[in-house]
Order: structure tokens, then C-alpha cells, then sequence
């Protein structure tokens, strides 16, 4: 992830830190499939889950849904 925030589970889950109104591009190329995405909002307690699968296979870019600090949840369905 280019916000250097990142642990993985390489081609199943990841879970990516977003300081403030960040934007990422993640390397999903070796990770083939879709992926569901939740967003944790800590300042809020709150969770966010996406509307749609998301897709592996190159990268993907994401916008923060805050101007606060963020984590998104990916995993492979």
C-alpha cells in the first residue's frame, strides 16, 4: 500500500491504515478474485461495509470515506 500502513495475508486479507483524508493505491496483482472491503472508523467506533466486491489482479485505487484516520478490511471471497 502506498501509505507504508499495511499487514497481509498475501492473496487473502489485508488491512491498511489511512492517516487522516488519505488515498491508496494497493498492489493487489497477486491477488486474483474478488474481495469484500469494510472500513473501521476508530474515532467513531463505526463500521462501514462496502456495497460492492472489489477486484484483484493489478492494483486499486481507494479514497478514505473521512477526513479521519481509517482502516480497510479486504478479504478474498
Amino acid at each position: 500500500s502506498s501509505t507504508r500502513y499495511c499487514l497481509a495475508d498475501a492473496g487473502n486479507e489485508y488491512l491498511i491504515y489511512f492517516p487522516g483524508n488519505a488515498e491508496a493505491k494497493i498492489d493487489l496483482r497477486d491477488a486474483k478474485g474478488k474481495f469484500t472491503a469494510e472500513w473501521f472508523i476508530p474515532l467513531m467506533n463505526r463500521t462501514i461495509v462496502a456495497p460492492k466486491l472489489l477486484s484483484g489482479g493489478g492494483y486499486l485505487e481507494v479514497e478514505s470515506p473521512t477526513s479521519l484516520d481509517a482502516v480497510l478490511y479486504l478479504k478474498r471471497k
